[in-house]
This record gives C-alpha cells, sequence and structure tokens, in this order.
C-alpha cells in the first residue's frame, strides 16, 4: 500500500509509537491513581478518629473536673441524704437481692 504522504513515515511512525506507549501506560496510571486516593482516604479517616478521641479526652475531663467540684462543694450530709432517699425510693434493694437469689441457685 504506497500511499503518497506528506509526511514523512518516520514522524508517522513516531507518532504511532507514542501513542501505544500512552494507551500501554494508561491502566498502570489509573491504578496508581486509585492507590493514592484510597491512601488519602485512610489517612483522611485515620485524622478524624484522632480528632474524635482528643474531643472525647476533652468531654471526659470536663465531666471530671465538674464531678470533682460537685463533690468538693457539696455538703457531705446532704449528699447522704439524697443518696438515702435515692435507695428507699427506688427498688434497687429488690433487685440485689433477687440477683443475688439468683446467683445462689447457679451455684448449687
Amino acid at each position: 500500500m504506497t500511499e503518497k504522504s506528506y509526511v514523512n513515515s518516520q514522524v508517522t511512525d513516531a507518532v504511532t509509537q507514542t501513542s501505544m506507549t500512552v494507551v500501554g501506560e494508561a491502566p498502570a496510571e489509573a491504578v496508581g491513581m486509585l492507590y493514592q486516593q484510597m491512601a488519602h482516604s485512610i489517612g483522611l479517616a485515620l485524622q478524624n478518629i484522632i480528632a474524635q478521641q482528643q474531643h472525647s479526652y476533652s468531654i471526659h475531663n470536663a465531666i471530671t473536673l465538674a464531678a470533682s467540684r460537685q463533690l468538693l462543694t457539696t455538703d457531705p450530709a446532704a449528699a447522704a441524704r439524697a443518696s438515702q432517699e435515692l435507695i428507699t425510693d427506688s427498688a434497687v434493694t429488690d433487685n440485689l437481692a433477687a440477683l443475688q437469689a439468683v446467683v445462689s441457685e447457679l451455684g448449687k
């Protein structure tokens, strides 16, 4: 097939080789980009987990501080009365007795 062309055959061959190289490298580049995106997503997820854990520690410290302040400023007699009212108004003692009976039956 001899066609008269105004382009040198070496130029045509170079363009063809370049096109084949691009087509051949495309899957590897796509997988490389996929791996980079996956690594980036995992990195962001880990950063979010660490930030959440740090915020959780801040909240726990604030709760501990508030509870400690409450313990230090509350009158011990009033705290004892409130605890006694809580125990007598609820069924905690009955539940504990029932639980102890179940455990003792299981131990036989």
